[in-house]
């Protein structure tokens, strides 16, 4: 990309997952999904404390300073107010750097979402070929106080169905991991049929939210481990004792 680099991509840090080198953020502003429990809740400058926006000078990062790169950290870019055209600019942007890549590793970006049925849209782009896809599947139950806006547990569940079944690498992540039934949550991650599992905590600790009892969470563990990977992030290491 003939184009000057004039911003530093963002090192992951804090809560990040362990496999991410990077975080990069080209649509910023209030999320419409509103979850409770967001860390973005309280880290939003006053300029973006408002409906999603496309902020150019994001485009003056260079993506090859990241390895895995997230990408949409800071808000969910697939909520359903996100124009499909910034979608669009996004993806073209982060595959045209693996297209300079002939022979060479490719940088794998992580896309994020509690829509992800709105990922079936975009399935043909070229840069899901490397690209992993995953949603948050925080419980089996439906706390509307907490998840607000965001798309039911079982909607989420059948995209994913759906994604997998394409082929595409997809992960679910239970972070923050609310108060659960064993049996329906393995069954609605199973579904999803991920390359890997990671378990978090709340780590909003002002925010009291139902969780389940360290006993539940390692029969909880004990099961998923049958059907894929687990990771256990630190934030929720306090569990296993």
């Amino acid at each position: 990309m003939t184009m000057n680099y004039n911003y530093p991509l963002n090192a992951a840090k804090g809560n990040m997952y362990e496999f991410i080198t990077h975080t990069w953020n080209p649509i910023k502003g209030c999320c419409y999904h509103q979850c409770s429990y967001c860390y973005m809740n309280n880290l939003l400058t006053p300029k973006y404390q408002c409906s999603p926006v496309l902020v150019e000078y994001e485009f003056s990062k260079d993506l090859n300073e990241g390895t895995r790169i997230f990408v949409g950290s800071s808000i969910d870019m697939f909520a359903e107010n996100v124009p499909d055209e910034w979608i669009l600019r996004v993806l073209d942007h982060c595959a045209g750097f693996n297209d300079q890549k002939a022979g060479q590793k490719k940088i794998v970006y992580l896309f994020q979402s509690k829509n992800p049925s709105r990922f079936l849209q975009f399935l043909d782009h070229r840069v899901f070929k490397h690209a992993i896809i995953g949603t948050t599947i925080e419980t089996n139950r439906y706390y509307p106080e907490i998840m607000v806006n965001s798309p039911k547990i079982e909607e989420r569940a059948n995209a994913m169905k759906l994604i997998a079944e394409k082929g595409f690498y997809t992960m679910v992540t239970a972070e923050p991991l609310l108060a659960f039934d064993k049996t329906e949550l393995v069954e609605i991650v199973r579904q999803c049929n991920p390359r890997f599992v990671n378990i978090g905590r709340n780590s909003e600790r002002k925010i009291s939210l139902p969780e389940p009892t360290s006993i539940q969470v390692k029969e909880l563990i004990a099961e998923l481990r049958e059907i894929t990977k687990v990771i256990i992030k630190s934030n929720a290491k306090s569990w296993l004792g």
